[in-house]
């Protein structure tokens, strides 16, 4: 079996900024990292640590083009769940076997340029993996 652990759930939001308000301000988190442009997706994100080593991840999109807009047109707020491993590609082919469809491998600027992927499980939820021990939170507060 591999090593995966809950890292973030994705959450699609129009304005990052608006968006942090009720976590920092109404549930009181104070960790959050410093927002992030990933390029590749054509989005920013942002992350609030909601349990050590747990986070709620902010996603905006930066074009119209992006990936995430769809979720958000559809008012579809939180849409994925990500899930740490040391071995981004060997899950990805492992989890292939066991019905699970790639979607994309890419590197990624939220967790120091190592891969990440995005799949589709067999009942059609996506489902990122990310690079254990790539991410570090950048700072506290806004």
């Amino acid at each position: 079996m591999f090593d995966l652990r809950l890292h973030h759930v994705g959450c699609a939001v129009a304005s990052i900024e608006t968006g942090l308000k009720p976590y920092r301000d109404a549930l009181g988190f104070s960790r959050i990292s410093e927002i992030i442009t990933v390029a590749s997706q054509n989005v920013r994100v942002c992350f609030v640590e909601t349990a050590p080593g747990v986070f709620m991840e902010l996603v905006e999109p930066i074009s119209e083009d992006a990936p995430v807009s769809g979720f958000l047109k559809r008012r579809q707020y939180f849409y994925h769940v990500c899930y740490s491993t040391p071995d981004v590609v060997a899950t990805v082919e492992h989890l292939e076997t066991k019905g699970f469809r790639r979607l994309s491998i890419f590197d990624s600027e939220a967790f120091n340029g190592t891969p990440c992927a995005f799949l589709l499980s067999p009942e059609l939820a996506l489902v990122e993996l990310c690079t254990a021990g790539a991410f570090t939170l950048l700072g506290e507060g806004t």
